[in-house]
């Protein structure tokens, strides 16, 4: 039987990987949504052109360009970070991965041995009784030979 320690920690491995799955899931999700919005504010960006309409009309485009600069900057950044994040989070889940394959190996290695120990012991059980009916064959074998054949036989 599998120590129950061995089993406990795989089902512990197998929450961590699973957890970790989970949060490469989620920092994909975040890096979609902050590439959308580095799109949006991209495509802002491009609108937003300077007109020749009136000097306070020029100043409000020109803040309003460069506040979308600055959101555009922001965005790229949060990209960079939630592409870092999703990176992280993708190795902490291999390394969950292999923590679990590992013990997985452990646990079918000692389920091997076990069902070796099981096959040996079926084996030498079968090698008992073969030698028990050989030797009780061979006692019979003797019997059937009677003490004529014995000393104090015919001879005597």
């Amino acid at each position: 039987m599998i120590a129950r320690g061995i089993l406990g920690l795989l089902k512990l491995r197998r929450a961590q990987q699973e957890q970790a799955k989970a949060d490469v899931s989620h920092a994909n999700a975040q890096l979609r949504r902050e590439a959308q919005r580095a799109a949006r504010v991209q495509r802002d960006l491009g609108e937003a052109h300077l007109s020749d309409e009136t000097m306070t009309a020029w100043t409000v485009s020109v803040a309003r360009r460069a506040a979308l600069v600055a959101d555009l900057d922001s965005a790229r950044a949060l990209v960079a970070r939630a592409e870092q994040e999703v990176g992280d989070k993708q190795a902490a889940w291999a390394r969950a991965r292999r923590a679990e394959r590992s013990l997985e190996r452990v646990v079918e290695r000692q389920e091997l041995a076990q069902e070796r120990a099981a096959l040996a012991a079926d084996q030498k059980a079968l090698d008992d009784l073969t030698v028990a009916a050989f030797a009780a064959r061979a006692r019979r074998r003797a019997g059937l030979a009677g003490p004529a054949d014995g000393p104090g036989g015919e001879d005597a």
